[in-house]
């Protein structure tokens, strides 16, 4: 039985409905009003030990490039974008994954996509992407899938973050729109920043790499050598 999410109303991939509360969040093209302040872009404290960019030598190596640019959920296309990427290379030269280098860089409002199924629940995200299985609003995350090895299976005709990953795949996020989701989080449900923005970190889907912001990880994979491909 298929758990495709149906595709949210424009409307709705436009607004966020937060929990506790009706505080609508307008979705604008640009970084928001509230996280430039008076000092620019913040300036969040790195992971221990360092952003990982680990993953740019591995697409150097590779043989076939291309960085999928996700700033909204879009019913997922930009998963379904790069596997039909990988498929393409392998339909007409059989190309192995291990040959292409993929990226995808979820970031801006498309963050919450990169979140596991216990924030879904708790934060209602399902209902507020207006995100529905089987006619319900969805409880988990629809675009996540699981590991092969728990009997995952790509997400209708696309991709999942996690089906991605095992095939190689480099899934990104950006640290700008976690942490801002965070803050919204904690003030919807009078939490600690502190302890939101440790939890969004902790929440993230197994295997996505944090990078200091979304527009660095895009820039960085061009940089490489990847063509970048708008997917939202």
């Amino acid at each position: 039985m298929s758990d495709s999410p149906q595709s949210p109303s424009p409307r709705r991939r436009f607004i966020s409905t937060l929990v506790g509360g009706t505080v609508a969040i307008a979705a604008t093209g640009g970084v928001p009003r509230e996280l430039l302040g008076q000092g620019g872009i913040p300036a969040y404290p790195p992971p221990q030990g360092g952003w990982d960019v680990s993953w740019v030598d591995r697409l150097a190596k590779a043989s076939h490039k291309a960085v999928f640019d996700c700033s909204e959920v879009s019913d997922g296309i930009a998963l379904t974008n790069a596997q039909t990427y990988m498929a393409g290379w392998k339909d007409v030269y059989d190309t192995p994954d291990s040959d292409m280098g993929v990226v995808v860089v979820i970031r801006h409002n498309a963050i919450q996509m990169v979140l596991n199924d216990s924030m879904w629940e708790r934060w209602n995200i399902g209902e507020q992407l207006g995100i529905k299985v089987r006619g319900e609003t969805a409880k988990r995350n629809t675009f996540a899938g699981r590991p092969a090895s728990e009997g995952g299976t790509p997400r209708g005709a696309g991709g999942t973050i996690i089906g991605l990953i095992e095939r190689g795949a480099v899934v990104l996020c950006c640290n700008l729109a976690l942490m801002r989701n965070a803050g919204q989080f904690a003030a919807a449900m009078k939490v600690p920043v502190d302890e939101a923005r440790k939890l969004f970190i902790d929440s993230l889907v197994p295997g996505v790499i944090r990078q200091t912001n979304g527009i660095f990880a895009v820039t960085r994979a061009q940089e490489a050598g990847a063509h970048q491909i708008k997917s939202s």
